[in-house]
């Protein structure tokens, strides 16, 4: 009977946690909805609402990210954390030794990452696959996450890791989208090369149906002196199921530590 019920005990608690999970999420959607519609501006409260429910909307979600909605660019596969695990990007390179085709994946492991001697390192392992057309082989090699991740200001918008404020309702190509924005930042070490970087915008865009960011853009303020007469907006749109999968490539073993 003691066994029977350590069976019955170790089964219930993770169905009863997913259960849980799946209430939470119900009860939270239709309210980030109610929200994100809401003409008034969202305080920082119903932000923190509202990017916990684009967050569940992404995990496990494939997108493209590109220039236009129907141009190429990089495939992620994103985590439920507002972070991707797999990133996809391909691209050539020419030299005096010709042209060079290049695949590379990102992944994003969530694990510590320790070199070889065994020293904690103190952030995530990340894995990087390169496929060269010249030798046609895949390798693999072990790195830490840094500050200077490709689309890193896009992604700590979705976690929530820069102070985020409520921006306007407007179409967005097909959809009814409320912006969210930011101030845009450099990465640690990074000296602005003009006044204007320090007072350069980010919005994230936000369709109010799905709860799936639709567009990215970095906004460049107007600055007539330097011969900017008008913002600027250098930006990337989402392209959802853009691939049926993603994953690192098959046989090819991953480090375990950072050399």
């Amino acid at each position: 009977m003691r066994s029977l019920r350590r069976r019955f005990s170790s089964t219930v608690g993770p169905i009863a946690a997913a259960l849980i999970a799946t209430a939470v999420f119900a009860q939270t959607t239709p309210a980030a909805r109610d929200i994100i519609r809401n003409s008034k501006p969202l305080s920082l409260a119903e932000i923190v609402v509202v990017l916990s429910a684009v967050r569940e909307a992404l995990a496990g979600r494939i997108y493209r990210l590109s220039f236009t909605p129907s141009s190429p660019g990089p495939l992620v596969l994103m985590g439920s954390d507002g972070w991707p695990r797999i990133f996809r990007g391909e691209s050539g390179t020419d030299s005096p030794q010709g042209h060079v085709d290049l695949i590379n994946v990102t992944s994003y492991t969530r694990e510590p990452a320790k070199s070889c001697s065994g020293t904690a390192l103190g952030a995530e392992l990340v894995i990087e696959y390169e496929h060269k057309s010249t030798d046609d082989r895949w390798t693999a090699t072990a790195r830490t996450r840094t500050a200077t991740e490709i689309f890193a200001p896009i992604f700590e918008m979705l976690t929530g890791d820069i102070p985020t404020e409520s921006g306007e309702i407007t179409r967005i190509g097909d959809h009814a989208a409320r912006a969210l924005v930011a101030a845009f930042k450099l990465p640690p070490g990074a000296i602005p090369a003009n006044p204007l970087q320090a007072r350069m915008r980010q919005s994230l865009w936000i369709d109010t149906t799905s709860l799936l960011p639709v567009r990215w853009a970095l906004i460049v303020p107007s600055a007539p002196e330097l011969g900017v007469a008008a913002n600027v907006d250098y930006g990337f749109w989402f392209t959802y199921d853009a691939a049926s999968e993603l994953r690192p490539p098959d046989g090819v073993a991953a480090p375990t530590c950072v050399r």
